[in-house]
């Protein structure tokens, strides 16, 4: 064995630990990150598919959460969301309908015939903090819709969540939910 890997193994060994105790001594009032409610917001809202099935819808029925307040449609294409605010009022059940206007990385032709590009291709769509928001498979010509109660006012950034270009992290945006 070499002289020099001693010493490296141990200093990694020291900062490993060292790290280990400066995590563990966090004080514990340490702000949330998403301030608000600690339960998910009722909906049908998780919609994973992949190009030969139909999405699986998982989450609450839309009967319990009763007919659509208002419906926004918004269209997923490279790079962006169209709108990329959405406002909604609090209390609202606000119907999604996400157009997907391109296939993301499964339209460029430099990448056509690579292993796993088609059946993981097109665009997500996430929004974070408490409403649980989370789909995929969103590909040219498709609409998938999500139904959710605005229960929680506040901003809550939206993005999508499948690599679609190199151009991936300009697709965000902002659900804001205005207070009754």
């Amino acid at each position: 064995m070499r002289v020099w890997i001693v010493p490296i193994l141990l200093a990694i060994v020291v900062v490993s630990a060292g790290a280990f105790v400066a995590v563990a001594q966090q004080p514990s009032g340490q702000p949330e990150v998403f301030a608000g409610t600690k339960e998910l917001v009722q909906g049908l809202k998780r919609a994973p598919g992949t190009w030969s099935e139909q999405s699986i819808n998982v989450g609450t029925s839309n009967e319990e959460l009763g007919a659509p307040d208002v419906t926004i449609d918004i269209q997923v294409m490279r790079p962006v969301f169209i709108p990329t605010e959405v406002r909604v009022k609090q209390g609202q059940v606000v119907k999604l309908r996400l157009h997907g206007k391109d296939n993301g990385l499964a339209d460029d032709p430099a990448l056509q015939g690579h292993l796993g590009l088609k059946e993981f291709s097109g665009h997500g769509f996430q929004i974070l903090g408490p409403y649980d928001v989370w789909i995929t498979g969103i590909r040219k010509d498709e609409t998938k819709e999500v139904t959710f109660k605005a229960s929680e006012a506040g901003e809550f950034a939206f993005e999508c969540v499948v690599f679609c270009s190199p151009t991936h992290y300009l697709m965000q945006g902002k659900l804001i939910v205005e207070p009754q």
